[in-house]
């Protein structure tokens, strides 16, 4: 598809806003065409190690918890025993929409891509907080633990699911399940609870994808947090651009191309036939691989319980062992979408998992800008674009 060029006096005005940005000596990529904003203590790399807010992320996920994580990047500190209780006991007890914001929803056509649903429910629960005054910072806080706690039970409604007091009906009897546990049965919305190593494997997804190197919805988010005290509006933002970013879906794409393979050798002959074309989504030149990679691929090795998840598993040790000769490594992402793949969680939908998880670290990087104090746009300089950054 052809776009007409911008104008000549826009293209020079944007030219000028960025020759008169200012530089930030100690600044952190924000993936947005090359957009630098101030150094974050949310998110870093040391020995080898990712870290959020100063703990590794190989113990967040040993410890198999999401709601810790959102605790952590939210305050700052790891939460106590009392503390993760109330918390994961809060996320479940807010799991119920009004009739209102379910029938709202449900006129939504069934052939709506799930992805589309993400700003649009989100949108819409902030319609019926019950404290739409109150824009403290424990306030927004709160408002984001029951938007986290909703949006699954609005997305069961909207693919077609029946409430039951306002509740999912397929998770009503699975008050044992983590938050993870929870969206994995309403994304692959089979009625089918997950087992235990399912349940581990997808809080493990969902930590590792929380956080991320700047990217454009960070930045999004970043944005506001330096304009409003207003988690949620962030959350809006933030969300809005990861879904523009991906018209053309790639992790529906990888997904679609793991499941395709009959057998490694099908996936050697695949990738050599591309060539020089390239691989166009998941991987990356590093020195290293980025260490949630591993975490990811050996919770994927815990899903084999059938000859296809086997036969899928294989194609991508493969895949990952043809483009390590090149000096490519799969990215976070890739690693999540096989991931995800092997939970049995639809195409369509993986996405969608994907920018649930993120909005963990959109709401802290929200938190994090405001009450810095600091504005973002005497922060940023054009340094050059990553298209591949969503």
């Amino acid at each position: 598809m052809e776009h007409a060029s911008p104008a000549p006096h826009l293209v020079k005005g944007l030219h000028q806003i960025v020759n008169d940005l200012g530089q930030t000596p100690n600044s952190v990529h924000s993936g947005l065409s090359g957009v630098v904003c101030g150094e974050t203590e949310l998110f870093g790399c040391r020995n080898g190690r990712v870290e959020y807010c100063g703990a590794d992320v190989g113990d967040l996920c040993a410890e198999g918890c999401f709601e810790s994580v959102i605790w952590l990047l939210l305050k700052g500190s790891a939460a106590d025993p009392d503390e993760l209780a109330d918390i994961s006991t809060i996320l479940a007890e807010s799991a119920v929409v009004d009739q209102p914001v379910g029938e709202t929803i449900a006129t939504v056509p069934l052939q709506t891509r799930p992805l589309d649903l993400f700003p649009l429910s989100i949108a819409l629960l902030s319609c019926f907080d019950p404290t739409p005054g109150d824009r403290s910072l424990e306030a927004s806080r709160s408002q984001f633990w029951r938007v986290m706690a909703q949006l699954p039970v609005l997305l069961h409604v909207a693919f077609g699911g029946r409430l039951e007091e306002g509740r999912a009906r397929s998770c009503d009897e699975s008050k044992t399940l983590s938050y993870a546990g929870r969206l994995l049965q309403i994304l692959r919305d089979d009625n089918c609870e997950p087992t235990p190593v399912e349940e581990q494997a997808m809080n493990a997804v969902m930590i590792c994808q929380c956080m991320t190197e700047m990217r454009p919805a960070c930045f999004s988010a970043r944005f506001f947090g330096s304009a409003v005290n207003d988690i949620v509006a962030a959350l809006k933002a933030a969300s809005s651009m990861f879904v523009s970013q991906l018209r053309n879906d790639p992790f529906a794409w990888s997904s679609a191309r793991l499941k395709s393979f009959r057998s490694p050798d099908h996936a050697d002959r695949w990738w050599k036939s591309r060539q020089p074309k390239g691989m166009p989504f998941g991987f990356h030149r590093e020195d290293e691989e980025d260490h949630r990679v591993a975490i990811l691929r050996q919770q994927s090795r815990e899903l084999l319980g059938s000859l296809d998840s086997i036969v899928m598993e294989s194609s991508a040790a493969r895949l990952e062992c043809l483009l390590a000769r090149e000096g490519l490594f799969p990215t976070t992402d890739w690693a999540a979408a096989r991931t995800l793949t092997l939970l049995n969680v639809p195409e369509d939908r993986i996405s969608l998992a994907i920018g649930i998880a993120r909005m963990v670290g959109w709401a802290a990087q929200a938190i994090e800008q405001h009450t810095s104090g600091i504005q973002l746009l005497p922060s940023l300089r054009y340094v050059g674009s990553e298209p591949e950054s969503v």
